[in-house]
């Protein structure tokens, strides 16, 4: 039960930061950490700051090429639906951190049983069997919950 009051929060919180950010931020943001792991991961010489300096010109520059294409989307006034389509994604990268990340450590630290979480319980079955874009998302530790 808590983990179902703490979902439908979550999920209005992710509405109201979808809304107010917007699809061009939302994805700038989320594909700057992207790009910085990445091309930290990858840079030959990580000994001291290099690897963080590399992590910050790299999530900076992605950042920088989103505020020039918000400029553009203000210009030619596409607001809403840069609003809209922030939600959307805030709301599929909410969904992907919730069952991957949150649910399992809710679920190890809690006397957690899924016969007591109703939204919970719907929204991993409906991940698993009918979204298959994000089947390939659900942790180990949740596989194996649901099939016991």
């Amino acid at each position: 039960m808590i983990v179902d009051v703490f979902f439908v929060i979550g999920i209005i919180l992710v509405i109201w930061l979808g809304w107010s950010a917007g699809l061009t931020r939302t994805f700038f943001a989320v594909l700057s950490g992207f790009i910085a792991i990445f091309a930290s991961d990858k840079y030959p010489y990580q000994d001291g700051m290099n690897a963080y300096l590399i992590f910050s010109i790299s999530a900076v520059f992605v950042i920088m090429v989103g505020v020039f294409t918000l400029r553009i989307i203000n210009f030619f006034y596409l607001n809403i639906f840069d609003r809209i389509g922030g939600v959307f994604l805030s709301l599929c990268v909410w969904l992907i951190v919730f069952i991957n990340v949150i649910s399992p450590l809710l679920a190890s630290r809690t006397q957690f049983c899924e016969s007591n979480s109703y939204i919970y319980s719907v929204i991993v079955r409906t991940m698993q069997s009918k979204t298959l874009i994000f089947k390939d998302y659900i942790s180990v530790f949740l596989a194996k919950h649901q099939k016991q």
